[in-house]
Order: C-alpha cells, then sequence, then structure tokens
C-alpha cells in the first residue's frame, strides 16, 4: 500500500508539472467539482498497555506511533459565491512502519506495534477568497492497529489486530496555485481509540494488554481536479 501511495504522489506531481498556470479567482466558482489527491505528514499517537506482568513488568508505552504518513484523498466540493459545501474520503498509513522493542522476560520477546490504515469520511465546510480557502471539516473516522509478540528462542509468534471507529474532526488552508490544481495544509484530529487484552502465550500472562490512543496529524496534500 506505500508503494501505492508513492506512485500516485509521483503521478500528480507529473501532471501539475504540465499544467499551464492560471489566475484561479478570474473563474466563477473554481472550487466546484471533483477532486482527487495525495497527502503526506506526521502523526501522533500514544499506546499503552502491559506485557508480561506476572514477571518482569515490560511497560508498553515506549511503542507509541508517531512517524510520517503518507496516503490519498477524494472529494466533491459545491461553491456557490464565497461559500463551499463539500465531501472527502481519505485515507493514510505510517510511511516508516511501526515501532517496536524488546522485553526482557523469560524467553526474550520482541514487541512491535504498528498502524495499518486511518481513514475517514467528512464534510466540509469552507469560505473562498479569491484563490485561497479557509475551511473545517467533521466526519467520522476508521482504524485498524496491529500489536505482534515473536520469541526468536521458540519460533513463535502472535499477531493481535485492532479496529476501531470514532469522530474524526479539524480544518485548514488551501490554495489554488493554478486552475483546477491546489496546495492544502490541514490539521486533523481522529478521536480512535482501542484496548484489547493480549492472547495468553509462552510468556504473556492473564492481565496483559495493549492500548492505542487518539490520532493527532498535520499534513499538506495536494489536489488536483477532475471535473469544471
Amino acid at each position: 500500500m506505500r508503494q501505492i501511495y508513492l506512485a500516485a504522489a509521483s503521478l500528480a506531481a507529473a501532471a501539475v508539472a504540465s499544467m499551464t498556470p492560471a489566475q484561479a479567482q478570474q473563474v466563477t466558482n473554481p472550487w466546484n467539482g471533483f477532486y482527487v489527491g495525495v497527502n503526506g505528514g506526521y502523526a501522533w499517537q500514544d499506546t499503552g498497555g502491559t506485557f508480561d506482568n506476572l514477571q518482569t513488568n515490560t511497560s508498553l508505552n515506549g511503542l507509541d506511533l508517531n512517524g510520517a504518513v503518507v496516503g490519498g484523498q477524494i472529494g466533491y466540493n459545491w461553491q456557490s459565491a464565497q461559500l463551499l459545501l463539500g465531501v472527502e474520503f481519505d485515507a493514510m498509513t505510517l510511511a516508516g512502519g511501526g515501532e517496536g522493542i524488546n522485553a526482557p522476560s523469560t524467553p526474550a520477546a520482541a514487541l512491535d506495534a504498528d498502524m495499518n490504515y486511518l481513514a475517514s469520511v467528512r464534510a466540509r465546510l469552507g469560505w473562498a477568497i479569491n484563490n485561497w480557502l479557509l475551511f473545517g471539516s467533521v466526519g467520522w473516522g476508521f482504524s485498524e492497529f496491529e500489536f505482534n509478540q515473536n520469541i526468536p528462542s521458540t519460533n513463535f509468534s502472535t499477531k493481535t489486530r485492532l479496529d476501531d471507529s470514532g469522530l474524526a474532526y479539524g480544518g485548514g488552508v488551501e490554495w489554488m496555485m493554478a486552475y483546477g490544481v491546489s496546495l492544502r495544509a490541514e490539521y486533523l484530529r481522529y478521536d480512535i481509540g482501542a484496548s484489547s487484552p493480549l492472547p495468553v502465550a509462552p510468556v504473556a500472562d492473564p492481565g496483559d494488554r495493549i492500548a492505542f490512543d487518539n490520532v493527532d496529524v498535520a499534513r499538506a496534500a495536494l489536489n488536483i481536479k477532475l471535473s469544471h
């Protein structure tokens, strides 16, 4: 999936380079229509929990899923004078994978966590000023997180997947640098968290659990209009 996002980004950049700049403010309702784009930025998410709590207690707080994210979006805008209403679907994943730690259990265990995807469907409300757009958005977010236990000395491994959904909201600013091509900066908050007991394994005990907290994302996006 990450390779697909990078390929999409390359195609979008090539499309922008081939376009002739135009003054967007000279076109009536320039934000109207369908658009598609790519995005990239940084995400913050805390984790928590305990592993092997009956022997050598290992805190899972060190598995925070902070890192670069890449993704894409597709949406539709309806503009009337300066007022804009829209809807957008977006999806992201961690560009460099998750985090890992080693638990000093007996036998030793390697633990790692990852965010498989983070997505949302949101409504947008904006105010257009020439070729600039100020907007806020709110909708529903979806995610899947993953926690893996690996014990190299016994070739044992187990995987725990957690799915959750919750409110997603944020806002930002968008600049139409050429007709049909825009750059965006935005912040999004995903009120998504998931917690689960860990399956009892050779060094996992009853009471062990993993928890993923809410996600904050700051990102930039490149959009290209598909209709006029």
